[in-house]
């Protein structure tokens, strides 16, 4: 899996449930890219702001 496939997969498991195999490929890339793990994480950050600010409205 390359990066650009990786984002897309990140992006796509926010809101869908991957299949095993897209899984297993994307923690296999995610465990030897720092840029994708960061990627990652910087979705979840912002999906967990998100789900705050609306819960505060």
């Amino acid at each position: 899996m390359k990066c650009k496939e990786a984002h897309r997969v990140l992006c796509e498991a926010q809101d869908n449930k991957l299949s095993f195999a897209r899984r297993l490929a994307l923690r296999w890339h995610l465990a030897i890219c720092d840029r994708c793990t960061r990627f990652g994480q910087q979705l979840e950050f912002l999906r967990t702001a998100v789900r705050r600010y609306r819960d505060k409205e």
